[in-house]
Formats: C-alpha cells, structure tokens, sequence
C-alpha cells in the first residue's frame, strides 16, 4: 500500500526530497569514537540548475541554487546488535527564487536486536521537518498560489520482529508501523491532507530450494484523516493486501523477487466507491560482472490523493544500471516511467484523470579522495496528462561535492 517500501537499518543519507536527493555514498568513512559509538560526519555542498523549479507548462522559474546539507551518523554494535542514531540538515537557497528556498531537517533513531538465532526484532523511529515543492503535492499546476514550499512534519514508528533462523524451512517476519503526516499550511483546501497511516503486516517464507523462497504476504492499512472536507463524505479507508511470491538467488549474478496477489480499499463513507484488484510487485538484479549491475523493478500500488479523485492508482516501472570505469571513476543511471490514475469523484463529468510521468537520473562519480568524492549529474523530468496546465518539462544540471573525514 502507500507506505509500501524497504528499510533500512542503518542511514548512509537520509531521504531528502526527490529533486535534492544527494545520493553519493562513501565505503570507507574514517569515524571518531565516541564511548561506544563511531561517529561518522559528513557534508554534501552542492550547485544545482533548474530550468523549472514549479514544474509549470508556462512561465517557467529557472535559477541556480546552492545546497548545504551536513549529516552525522552515530552506530554502536552489541554483539550481534545494534544501536543507530543519524540527523541531516538540508539548506538549498536559490539564486533567483528565493520563494522557493527551505530548509529541511531528518532524524532518525533505530535499533537491531538479535535476541538469539530464532529471534530479531528490529525499530526505528523516523521524524522529518520537510517540505513539498511548489508545484508538487497539492500544488500541482498551481504552484503561484503558494508564497513558499508547502511544508510538512512526518513522524514514523516502525517495529519488525522476526522468527525463525534464516536457514530454517520456514520463518515468518511481523511488521507493525505508524505514520503521522501533518502540513503547516491550514487553508481552505490544504487543512484536509493531514492523516495517519497505522499498518500491520507479515511476510511467511517457505524454503522450496537452496536459494529460494516462497512468500506470503498480508497488510491491512487504516487510514485516518484529521480533518474532511464534507463531515459526510471522509477519506477515511482501510487498505487490505495479499500477495504470494518468489524470492531467489538463481546465481552469484542473479538475484530477484515476484509477488503477485490481491489488494483492495473500503472507505468509511457509503459515498465513495470502493476499489479491489491486483496487486504485484516484482524485481530482478543481474550483476554479470564486479564491476557492473543492471537492475529492473515494477509494481502498482494505492496511494491518497493529492488534491483530485478518491485515491491514486499507480503503476511504475524502473531500470536502474550502475558501472565501475576505474578505481575512483563509476557512474549510475536510472529511468523510471509511472502512470497515477485518480480514481472516483469525476469533477464536471471528465474522464479520470489519468498523468504519465518520466523520470531520467544520470550521474558521474569520482573519488577525488578517500575523504572526497565529487558528483556530476543530469536529471530530467516530465508529466504528461490528460488534464490541461499540469504538463511540464524539466531539466536539473547537479555539481556535488560529499566531503568526510
């Protein structure tokens, strides 16, 4: 469902927002001991080119920016557990629109406990002071109705327990998370997105091979919003999934997963239709050399709305490759193709509103020094829809320099 993602133990870089998203990574850190933690700091500077930072058909913004954005990561292992603690700042200011500078802050705190061979129980709490860009989220095709980024507070508890050895016949993973989004912006229109999203889940796995899993896998998903628009008519929700699947390891090269099933979301109000269907998700890795990987994942999914619809309907496709050129040299590049349909609550009797979108990321690395690795990049975006002034196209040219000790 919408929270339906990866997590990790421990942040290298905490998620920024996606036309900030500094994503270099060092393997060799130097840390500083502090009692039983090493303590790793680091810094992203960066100097960025927008061609269009409202994602507007007309009148385009452009504007240099630059971007501050220093993280500390603290890691204490106990044994075969561990304590984590990461914060990072994000300052970007722009050149020529500095209605649309911010600064954003992340934390997180997380624990991976190994109580013995048979059982793991692994927290984290998340807590983010972000933002959504002008001409994102809500303000989609009408970023000049903002003065400043539409910001936000997202808190998020997540609890992972685990049973069975991970070479057991089989074993099972039970997943309990709360999400809780609230926006600053209290206006008419915008008081309504504010929601918590309290999950419950597991995932069994059957071992049917030396290398492979079968997986079972069930979510329901209660969706609570804060204030509704028509006290007669809420959001309200609860959204159900259940998938059965493979995961494998076919080779040394080889590796993926495929999971397909049923999913489905009620609302609370009589008023608005429900929705049922097929749920998948599947993803493939293949690393034929050292040196180079290739790596394709797809899925659909339900996320809330953003302004239009009852929900939003998504299906998304990715392909991702990544190559080593030299020892300091290595570049990535990815593409990923959605379409968001946003089902229910026709507005003037209009098709469903449907959105086609195009994301291009590709970068350089290199690492000029253990201590400091420079990023060249090249991002793209575009959306095409069947609703007028919500198209856009938009180039981002990316300098970055990730400085540790």
């Amino acid at each position: 469902m919408e929270n339906k993602r990866t997590k990790l133990a421990v942040l290298v870089g905490l998620t920024l927002s996606s036309s900030v998203a500094l994503s270099q990574q060092f393997e060799d850190a130097a840390s500083l001991e502090f009692g039983s933690f090493d303590v790793t700091p680091t810094v992203d500077l960066g100097l960025h080119f927008d061609d269009n930072i409202t994602k507007t058909d007309t009148n385009e913004i452009e504007s240099w920016s630059r971007i501050i954005a220093p993280q500390i990561s603290m890691v204490s292992s106990l044994g075969a557990s561990q304590v984590n603690f990461a914060y990072r700042l994000v300052d970007e200011t722009y050149f020529s629109s500095d209605a649309d500078s911010y600064t954003d802050h992340f934390f997180l705190a997380g624990v991976d406990l190994e109580l013995n061979a048979r059982n793991r129980i692994s927290a984290s709490l998340e807590f983010e002071d972000g933002h959504e860009e002008r001409g994102s989220g809500y303000s989609i095709g009408t970023a000049t109705t903002l003065s400043s980024p539409d910001l936000y507070k997202q808190t998020e508890l997540d609890v992972l327990y685990s049973y069975g050895a991970y070479n057991a016949e089989g074993r099972f993973d039970v997943n309990a998370n709360i999400r809780t989004l609230d926006y600053d912006l209290d206006t008419v229109g915008y008081i309504t997105r504010d929601r918590t999203l309290s999950e419950l889940g597991g995932t069994f796995y059957y071992r049917v091979g030396a290398t492979t899993d079968m997986t079972f896998d069930a979510s329901i998903t209660d969706v609570s919003y804060k204030v509704a628009a028509d006290e007669n008519n809420p959001l309200d929700s609860t959204n159900s999934s259940y998938l059965v699947g493979l995961q494998w390891e076919a080779t040394a090269q080889t590796s993926g997963f495929a999971k397909i099933g049923y999913q489905e979301k009620d609302f609370d109000s009589a008023q608005r239709e429900d929705f049922s269907g097929f749920d998948w998700a599947a993803g493939v890795l293949w690393q034929p050399v050292d040196y180079a990987s290739l790596q394709y994942t797809t899925g659909t999914d339900t996320n809330e709305t953003n302004g239009e619809g009852n929900f939003i309907k998504e299906k998304n496709h990715t392909v991702r490759w990544r190559h080593t050129w030299l020892e300091r040299v290595r570049s990535s590049a990815s593409i990923t193709w959605n379409n968001n349909e946003y089902e229910g609550q026709l507005i003037d009797g209009f098709d469903i509103r449907s959105d086609d979108n195009l994301r291009f990321n590709a970068s350089v690395y290199y690492q000029f020094r253990r201590w400091v690795n420079f990023e060249f990049g090249y991002r793209f975006a575009e959306r095409d829809s069947n609703r007028t002034g919500i198209d856009y196209d938009q180039n981002q040219f990316i300098i970055n320099a990730l400085i540790t000790l």
